[in-house]
């Protein structure tokens, strides 16, 4: 079975914010993390359940090569991410982010 995967206005934002950091750091860097961060989704679509629950309906995937975490609810047939986040951010500020969305 085959998941729709939706991406949230805030999370969509949080994510071109990070891509256009990447740029400005290199040139071509940004297409890479779009790259890997649209695998990650395309995984999201044929095996969400893959990733661990975290946070009461909250998934986490994680990125291999940038470190960013994807924060996903998984509900009937749909995949929403709802955030992404940078690995070092503080449990503290995670579960509020998450509470906020």
């Amino acid at each position: 079975m085959s998941y729709r995967v939706y991406v949230r206005s805030a999370a969509e934002r949080d994510i071109v914010e990070t891509q256009n950091w990447y740029e400005a750091q290199q040139q071509g860097l940004a297409a890479e993390f779009h790259a890997e961060f649209s695998a990650m989704l395309g995984g999201l679509a044929e095996t969400p359940l893959i990733y661990p629950l975290l946070y009461r309906e909250v998934r986490r995937a994680v990125l291999h090569r940038f470190p960013y975490l994807v924060w996903y609810r998984v509900q009937n047939s749909t995949a929403t991410v709802i955030a992404r986040t940078h690995g070092r951010v503080g449990p503290g500020r995670i579960s509020a982010l998450l509470r906020g969305r």
